[in-house]
């Protein structure tokens, strides 16, 4: 909802259609909020194959059973947010990247 008040936001809760989606529309910027998984590595690496100038942003609650996944996570994303997150420094960050597209 915060998001919406200053930008043209598109959601989805399903992971399968992102990529198509994606693909089919033109977007600045792509926010992803799950938490690290194989699934989510592949997704990653298929945006930035399909468009790699469009920057991904991954929210995720860190848990450190998870954490080895996070170094090949890295080479797809642009940002990294862990919640509980600082909405200013995650909104500061979506403007410096719009501004870089």
């Amino acid at each position: 909802m915060y998001l919406q008040e200053s930008y043209s936001v598109t959601a989805t809760t399903n992971l399968d259609a992102i990529a198509p989606f994606a693909e089919s529309s033109s977007f600045d910027l792509i926010i992803l909020d799950d938490s690290p998984n194989q699934k989510i590595v592949e997704l990653c690496k298929e945006l930035k194959e399909k468009n790699s100038s469009v920057p991904v942003i991954l929210t995720y609650v860190f848990d450190k059973k998870i954490k080895d996944i996070e170094p090949s996570l890295r080479k797809y994303v642009t940002s990294i947010f862990y919640k509980p997150y600082d909405l200013n420094e995650v909104t500061m960050k979506m403007a410096s990247l719009m501004v870089e597209v």
